[in-house]
């Protein structure tokens, strides 16, 4: 009996040191959770593009524009082929009136670097023109991605991705 109760009681030791430190481990995880700079953490919804303009671009006829039917259900409108000069490139990024997503657009280099990106535009909406940075003094394949978003809430409604090329005009 006396060596039951000796077993007892390491057990109940043991059992008492692990909840001990239990405890102990949530009060750091919490102290360490509290002092983390939380705004790191919070996705910040990109702005809306300061250069969009409503209604339907005016695109030279001699320039490839096109619609592009998007399998997520909207459409989108944009040049097939981007002439830089003076670190931008028209690009006649269109949402038409019929979309119910807003988009935004981004110009990626061959290793993944951003060259350049719009805001959001709404439903009806266009960018004539898109800044673009480190682009090299010869043809460029480039990917242009569209970012689909829901209104107001920012959900993702998903992405497609075009590969084409930067052609720097002198």
């Amino acid at each position: 009996m006396v060596k039951y109760q000796k077993s007892n009681i390491q057990l109940t030791a043991v059992m008492s040191a692990v909840c001990t430190l239990s405890v102990i481990v949530m009060i750091i995880t919490a102290v360490w959770a509290a002092g983390r700079n939380d705004r790191e953490s919070l996705f910040v919804p990109p702005g809306f593009d300061s250069n969009a303009m409503t209604g339907l671009p005016e695109v030279p006829e001699n320039l490839p524009y096109a619609p592009i039917e998007v399998e997520q259900g909207y459409t989108i409108y944009l040049l097939a082929e981007l002439h830089e000069q003076d670190g931008a490139a028209d690009i006649y990024f269109t949402s038409p009136e019929t979309n119910t997503v807003w988009l935004m657009l981004r110009v990626i280099d061959h290793e993944g670097k951003v060259l350049g990106e719009t805001g959001i535009i709404c439903p009806g909406e266009y960018v004539k023109s898109i800044a673009v940075s480190n682009v090299s003094d010869t043809e460029t394949n480039v990917k242009l991605k569209v970012i689909a978003f829901q209104p107001e809430t920012y959900i993702s409604m998903g992405s497609v991705s075009l590969n084409t090329v930067i052609i720097p005009i002198d």
